[in-house]
């Protein structure tokens, strides 16, 4: 009995080890990319002459701005990921099967820290590439209503990046069409930021819309696989005691 407990305790602490290691190199993996895309938008902006910063200006009215703008897509995805609506929707059901299915993969098993760290990073060096970069360098001189043209373009632009990165089979494999639901959400995503971007003129407030979107909604993921898990530990060491209560004499 004492063999067993510490062999099953030896092995929960290597795959802790494990768990640790492989939630550090996701997170490097993670920063590389998001420092690539902010170094590929200054470069664009190099050659086509604009701000690399995208009007960047810390201040109160950013803040605010940003703050407000957060809270029609956190509320609107929340609303589709609720139990409610996933049972009664299969599109809602295809869409949460995907967010937690990224979320196992990439995020699960990160520190607190870490998960702050790689949200930061998305929201900054993504801004600076789609909406300083492409939006504002690349696309506007192509047209005559460059600003809303632009934030279209981006966002188809956004989406068709993220899947191609998360799905490269999914096109060929129809039981993984599910996937593209995802991508849809980002390119949506996208086309909200760079109409806010439109408006605001300040870099900072979509990156903090950014920001506050991916960590509570990746959070609110993160929270209810956790609670599931636990949840379901539970229910088996409840099994495992009515087991051992019922065979006992």
């Amino acid at each position: 009995m004492e063999v067993t407990t510490f062999n099953q305790s030896f092995n929960d602490a290597e795959f802790a080890l494990w768990d640790k290691l492989g939630a550090v190199v996701r997170l490097s993996y993670g920063i590389g990319i998001y420092g690539a895309m902010a170094l590929a938008g200054k470069f664009i902006c190099s050659i086509t002459g604009i701000d690399c910063m995208g009007g960047f200006h810390p201040s109160l009215t950013a803040i605010v701005e940003g703050l407000g703008y957060a809270v029609p897509p956190i509320m609107a995805l929340l609303f589709i990921l609720d139990d409610e609506v996933v049972k009664l929707s299969p599109h809602a059901r295809a869409i949460r099967d995907v967010e937690d299915e990224e979320l196992r993969s990439f995020f699960y098993g990160m520190s607190p820290w870490q998960f702050i760290l790689i949200v930061t990073a998305s929201s900054v060096g993504e801004e600076l590439f789609y909406r300083a970069a492409v939006q504002t360098g690349v696309l506007p001189p192509f047209v005559p209503f460059a600003q809303a043209f632009g934030a279209v373009i981006t966002a188809a632009l956004t989406g068709s990046l993220y899947f191609v990165a998360a799905s490269p089979k999914a096109w060929y494999e129809r039981r993984q069409l599910k996937k593209i639901y995802s991508p849809l959400l980002e390119g949506l995503l996208a086309l909200y930021l760079g109409f806010e971007w439109n408006q605001t003129q300040n870099l900072l407030s979509p990156m903090i819309t950014h920001g506050i979107y991916s960590a509570v909604i990746l959070g609110h993921g993160l929270w209810k696989i956790h609670d599931h898990k636990r949840r379901l530990r539970q229910r088996i060491q409840q099994l495992k005691s009515e087991e051992r209560g019922s065979s006992s004499p």
